[in-house]
């Protein structure tokens, strides 16, 4: 089955940015990475007027876009919102990964690692968390779990691996 380790954190935290720095050592170390991102609203797959939009407005549940080195899968009607829907997703899209790292979910129950950063307006979101597996920040403090600085990517990804195996 294929690992998902969410990572959460606040509004303009880093998520993406770590993410973006922890893809390239997972890769390095032999790992198959997908990601999905979280959204909370609508999100526009395709340009107006393009093939792929026109299949989908003309009311087909799934477009897929195939290009000489890479597919686009759209699903456009997801029915029903199950509160396993992520793992539902993994389990049927990202099968051939090692692991999944999810940008959100964190009202998930699943392993997270949050960013956090000193200057923000709020507290760490998921310290109370028995999920959270560690805290990448800028901030000295006693969270209960692994503290590791933004740009300490090696020990993010130990954590992670040690997390999930």
């Amino acid at each position: 089955m294929t690992a998902i380790v969410a990572i959460v954190g606040g509004s303009n935290s880093g998520k993406t940015t770590l993410i973006e720095k922890l893809i390239p050592v997972f890769t390095r170390k032999g790992y198959r990475v997908g990601t999905i991102k979280h959204v909370m609203h609508e999100m526009v797959f395709d340009q107006s007027g393009k093939d792929s939009w026109r299949h989908a407005s003309a009311g087909a549940d799934t477009v897929m876009v195939d290009a000489d080195e890479q597919i686009v899968l759209l699903k456009t009607r997801i029915r029903p919102r199950a509160a396993d829907r992520l793992k539902n997703y993994v389990a049927a899209y990202f099968s051939d990964m090692d692991i999944v790292l999810a940008e959100g979910y964190k009202k998930q129950n699943l392993p997270k690692i949050e960013v956090y950063r000193e200057n923000s307006r709020t507290g760490p979101v998921c310290l109370e968390d028995p999920d959270l597996a560690g805290l990448v920040t800028d901030a000295k403090m006693d969270a209960g779990v692994p503290c590791l600085g933004l740009d300490d990517i090696e020990s993010i990804v130990h954590l992670i691996i040690q997390t999930i195996s």
